[in-house]
């Protein structure tokens, strides 16, 4: 009897934990876990009760009239400003997990004075407007870094596939000032982590670079990289020690299976089966074959890692001499090994190192 009592405890626990989240109403709440927020350094509080805000309904978002309803959905205190946050309806996507500290502009043609960020002063009067920041961005939101660092984040949203991102860097001190702009830093990186510290200290921030083929073939074909910029009296200049201290070191196990990968590219080559044509997009489109783009990207790759020896030596190890006897045209800056050699180092002069400008 009192094991089906303790049975019971525990399916009535279980069930009035889950009704605490769970409601199937159509007007069901929108629950959010979101926190007070504090970058010390920065002189920057953000915090959930300090909004007009009541909790957002599922309803509000289901907003399919298109009402467009307008609300002050967080602010925050930085040091003698203040920042509104505006949201309307239907909206929600854009914010993700940054519900309270995020401004989103409405669907319909905006009206004079309808922001989705405004910046007041201490006398509380608009001091500046998302317009200021970045003139017709579909949203604006508050980056989480760490607490220590000395800027206040705001983070904006363009959209796309892989929504690329911007981030804007501010201060308050001794007025409010943006000291730094950077990006894209998009979802092409997994953990997200575009803000941190080295071992020197120094704050950095990754910005993502996009690098064509030669040929500039279809955006699928591009390769995209991270450099990283350090902090410098309130500038960001790109950190060429940070980024060569840090470059990779192949171990004998990962050449020895890049040289296979060579190898297998030379044989498909060398057995003169495919057109010139095909074997150029073989060499630089990934597609379904698992070998497919990989000479494109293998050859990047050691550029990118400062490895140009082991680029030109994967490049010799690829490209066998009977690549000039294959049948049919390709592209003319791919004609033969030679000219094709000449085309990458010319590519390589024009992108590397990135996020290096170069002198036209």
């Amino acid at each position: 009897m009192k094991k089906l009592l303790l049975l019971f405890l525990s399916i009535g626990t279980i069930l009035y934990i889950a009704s605490l989240y769970i409601d199937l109403s159509e007007n069901a709440i929108l629950a959010v876990a979101e926190v007070p927020y504090e970058q010390e350094s920065a002189d920057l509080y953000c915090e959930k009760d300090n909004s007009d805000l009541d909790p957002l309904s599922l309803d509000f978002y289901n907003d399919s009239e298109g009402k467009n309803e307008k609300i002050l959905s967080g602010k925050c205190q930085f040091g003698d400003y203040q920042i509104e946050f505006y949201q309307h309806s239907g909206k929600l996507y854009g914010c993700y997990d940054s519900l309270y500290f995020c401004g989103i502009i409405a669907d319909r043609k905006r009206l004079i004075g309808e922001f989705p960020v405004i910046v007041k002063d201490i006398n509380g009067d608009v001091f500046k407007t998302s317009e200021d920041i970045s003139e017709n961005a579909p949203v604006i939101g508050l980056f989480r870094v760490p607490t220590s660092f000395p800027y206040m984040v705001l983070e904006i949203n363009l959209g796309g596939a892989r929504s690329v991102r911007y981030l804007h860097f501010f201060t308050a001190k001794p007025s409010f000032k943006q000291v730094a702009f950077i990006g894209p830093v998009s979802g092409w990186r997994d953990d997200g982590k575009y803000i941190y510290s080295n071992e020197q200290g120094d704050w950095m921030v990754d910005k993502f670079v996009k690098v064509p083929t030669p040929h500039l073939s279809a955006l699928g074909d591009w390769l995209h990289f991270p450099v990283a910029y350090k902090f410098v009296d309130d500038h960001l200049v790109r950190a060429d020690e940070h980024i060569k201290s840090n470059f990779k070191v192949y171990s004998e196990t990962e050449l020895e299976g890049i040289d296979e990968e060579a190898l297998k590219i030379r044989a498909l080559i060398d057995a003169q089966v495919n057109s010139k044509s095909d074997i150029v997009n073989f060499l630089f489109s990934g597609r379904s074959d698992p070998l497919s783009g990989k000479f494109f990207w293998r050859f990047t790759d050691f550029i990118y890692q400062g490895q140009e020896d082991l680029a030109w030596q994967f490049f010799e190890q690829a490209i066998p001499d009977s690549y000039d006897m294959l049948s049919g045209y390709a592209d003319s800056m791919y004609a033969t090994k030679s000219v094709m050699r000449e085309t990458m180092k010319n590519w390589i002069e024009e992108y590397f190192p990135l996020g290096v400008a170069k002198q036209n």
